[in-house]
């Protein structure tokens, strides 16, 4: 069956709704592991700064679709709670998916998978994330609002290896460029990821960081389709692919 797509217009609208969210928000430093001075920036998407609008919800999961290849063959999606838990539940009810979000404190269930997590904020051997519901025939959809250093990626595969299931694709709406959390990931994992969009941090005249959306990635759109989409952003500003 051929796929059919939304207008041009109705892709830039969910694009823009987005670049709205990531771009040009002011940050303030969180001291994270070892020592490091980390500058952090809230969005509506990734910690409900303000409220999630069903709007925006909405645009992630139209875009969502040019990214996974492989969500109708998946049985399960697999999230973690802390931040994104409201658009990553969103996302995977979007696809009809039966969904479990690893969670930060245990249930003492039984078959309850826990593993260590370490990512910018967290040391190593200080927390550690609980899983349930994934089933050794399980075929997974990995969801997250975004990746910095990859670190709770690399947990949350981890755990969702030890329960016996197959990983069918990795996917983040947003990047953190900085921080190189794909290069972490691939070390650590094996595993690509698909990203919505990458980010880095930009200096104001005042001294002061803030989030600079750098680039969209529109996914597998038909060359038609994406150059009309693109032309209404600076050159070179949308690119094909997912990050990878």
């Amino acid at each position: 069956m051929q796929a059919v797509y939304p207008s041009a217009e109705t892709i830039v609208s969910a694009l823009r709704l987005i670049q709205a969210d990531f771009d040009g928000r002011p940050t303030h430093q969180v001291m994270g592991k070892g020592g490091r001075v980390f500058e952090f920036f809230p969005t509506s998407i990734t910690d409900n700064i303000p409220p999630l609008h069903p709007d925006v919800s909405r645009a992630i999961c139209l875009l969502s679709q040019f990214h996974l290849e492989h969500a109708h063959e998946a049985t399960l999606g697999v999230g973690e709670e802390d931040r994104g838990a409201m658009i990553i539940s969103d996302l995977l009810l979007n696809y009809n998916l039966p969904r479990t979000l690893a969670r930060w404190t245990p249930t003492g269930a039984p078959g309850e998978i826990q593993v260590p997590l370490s990512n910018e904020y967290i040391q190593e051997g200080d927390t550690r994330i609980f899983l349930n519901g994934v089933r050794p025939h399980d075929r997974v959809l990995i969801v997250d609002d975004l990746i910095s250093t990859g670190g709770t990626l690399v947990a949350l595969i981890e755990a969702v290896r030890l329960a016996g299931a197959k990983i069918l694709e990795v996917f983040t709406i947003g990047e953190k460029s900085e921080n190189h959390g794909r290069a972490f990931l691939r070390e650590k994992a094996g595993l690509g990821i698909k990203t919505m969009l990458a980010t880095a941090l930009q200096r104001r005249e005042d001294g002061r960081c803030q989030s600079k959306l750098i680039r969209f990635h529109l996914g597998k759109l038909p060359k038609k389709l994406f150059d009309e989409v693109a032309s209404a952003f600076p050159k070179g500003f949308c690119q094909p692919g997912s990050g990878e």
